[in-house]
């Protein structure tokens, strides 16, 4: 039972750090198209990290390894 907590935590996890990379960048270009090139670049940075957090570190990293580890 614990693990199936572990499992669904890491996963809201990733689906929330994810989200929260599709809408910085979002902002990314909004910014981008409105000639804010600093805020437009900041943005596209911070949402790169957080994709990479969402869909890498936690969703392939700890959701898949351990979804794989469970299933064995």
């Amino acid at each position: 039972m614990h693990s199936v907590v572990e499992l669904a935590g890491s996963l809201l996890a990733a689906v929330a750090f994810t989200l929260a990379g599709l809408f910085v960048e979002l902002q990314s270009v909004l910014s981008f198209a409105g000639g804010e090139m600093s805020t437009g670049t900041w943005f596209a940075v911070l949402g790169m990290l957080l994709l990479y957090a969402g869909v890498y570190l936690l969703g392939y990293e700890r959701v898949v390894a351990q979804h794989v580890a469970t299933a064995e």
